[in-house]
């Protein structure tokens, strides 16, 4: 398939090798950037809460060697509009296909750090068509996943932003950003077992996410690959980024 006419562009910037691009999907304007060779398969790179697809500039840089590159920036994120719809994972999901179609990627490989790990489950719930594999990193199925100190913090955060943001509006989208972690995902590991395509689970040994919930994950997809990259927390594609790149790609590769 070829990129769709749909998908307005800008110019290269001339410091980058990414192309950025846009799709209108959901009352929201979705930004992605485009890196690699054209003819090469496609690879969605997906960034966490509260960050933008530059903050996996160390992956997409390795990836882009071998695959064409569609790094987002999730709704209300980055360059991305947030849109009027409440925000919940299924939505997100949507996004990456409307991104898809735009690009003319009937299935890609995937790659998503936290947040966007957890979009890559809810695609394998809501579209397992169009993922080839995917890596995902510190993922989580609910909030209940999360260490309890780390999910009180998320919480507390929310509840002093929700009282700021009465005040000052442009809080709001903190908030909503916060939400995404105290209030979702909601992801049916039953559901996950349905899943067929590759994929590999990641995450820290002293990750923010629950061990024993992260083995969980693992245990639900048929066909996954567990590794707990020792030492590590929860921040590894930025902290352990050229051994977070390696372990990806050979997966990838050989999947």
């Amino acid at each position: 398939m070829k990129p769709s006419p749909l998908a307005a562009r800008e110019p290269t910037d001339p410091d980058s090798a990414a192309a950025s691009r846009y799709v209108h999907t959901g009352g929201a304007r979705i930004h992605y950037a485009v890196r690699g060779d054209a003819a090469a398969e496609p690879l969605v790179v997906l960034h966490g809460n509260g960050e933008d697809h530059t903050t996996l500039e160390a992956q997409i840089a390795a990836f882009s060697e071998q695959f064409r590159v569609i790094a987002l920036d999730t709704r209300g994120h980055g360059r991305s509009v947030a849109g009027s719809e409440p925000w919940d994972f299924p939505l997100l999901a949507r996004d990456v296909c409307a991104v898809l179609d735009a690009e003319g990627a009937r299935s890609a490989r995937f790659f998503g750090y936290s947040d966007g790990g957890n979009i890559i489950l809810q695609m394998l719930l809501d579209h397992p068509q169009r993922v080839r594999s995917a890596v995902v990193v510190g993922a989580n199925l609910d909030p209940a996943g999360l260490h309890p100190w780390a999910r009180a913090s998320m919480v507390v955060q929310k509840m002093l932003l929700g009282v700021v943001s009465r005040r000052l509006p442009c809080v709001r989208r903190s908030v909503r950003r916060l939400a995404l972690m105290t209030d979702h995902p909601r992801i049916d590991p039953v559901r996950l077992r349905r899943a067929e395509v590759p994929v590999l689970v990641m995450a820290g040994e002293h990750d923010i996410v629950r061990a024993g919930h992260t083995a969980l994950i693992a245990r639900s997809l048929p066909a996954s690959e567990l590794h707990i990259m020792a030492g590590a927390g929860h921040d590894i594609p930025m902290a352990r980024a050229a051994e977070c790149a390696q372990r990806s790609l050979a997966f990838l590769r050989a999947a």
